[in-house]
């Protein structure tokens, strides 16, 4: 009986402790949420000029290619910089870009020549983004930030063909030369 009661209260205990996070409750002492592979826009925002935003680092792996994207969002003027582990991979720049049509905010602002934005093509491997932001338009400071699976452009693949080809054909006629 006494084993009984000791296992239901430590499994209670355990539901207990486990329910915040599975409400989606943020918890500051536990690691910040990764961005998640085409699940569209995140918001984030930094509390101090040069200091590491309220969610950062952003620690995930990626198995193949990925973009990783950010826009300013909510004051015109501010730039971001994205720091993989100790090494700068990113700095925004007044850019426009196609919206991508899951957050008409961010949208707006990653095709808005007004605020900063900017992209870099990731690697598969392991990161560490830490993003840090000026705070000149006033801080805190909020952006948006996203990754999504590089998609290769359609005339990517037959432009490589036909430049294989090309080369081939010089191979060929070069050897035909040699030949004679």
């Amino acid at each position: 009986m006494k084993v009984a009661v000791i296992c239901t209260t430590m499994l209670a205990m355990l539901l207990a402790f486990m329910t915040p996070a599975q409400a989606g409750n943020y918890d500051p002492t536990l690691p910040a949420p990764a961005p998640v592979l085409d699940a569209g826009w995140t918001s984030d925002a930094i509390s101090s000029a040069w200091a590491d935003s309220s969610d950062s680092p952003y620690v995930f792996s990626l198995s193949s290619p990925a973009y990783f994207r950010i826009t300013d969002c909510c004051v015109v003027g501010d730039q971001f910089k994205v720091w993989n582990f100790t090494s700068l991979i990113l700095t925004t720049s007044y850019m426009a870009g196609s919206p991508f049509g899951d957050n008409a905010y961010a949208d707006a602002a990653w095709s808005s020549t007004s605020y900063q934005s900017g992209e870099v093509l990731l690697g598969p491997g392991s990161y560490e983004l830490h993003v840090q932001g000026d705070g000149v338009g006033g801080l805190p400071a909020g952006f948006f930030t996203r990754l999504d699976t590089a998609v290769p452009l359609p005339g990517a693949a037959s432009l490589g063909l036909a430049f294989l080809g090309g080369l081939g054909l010089v191979g060929a006629i070069r050897r035909r030369r040699r030949m004679r």
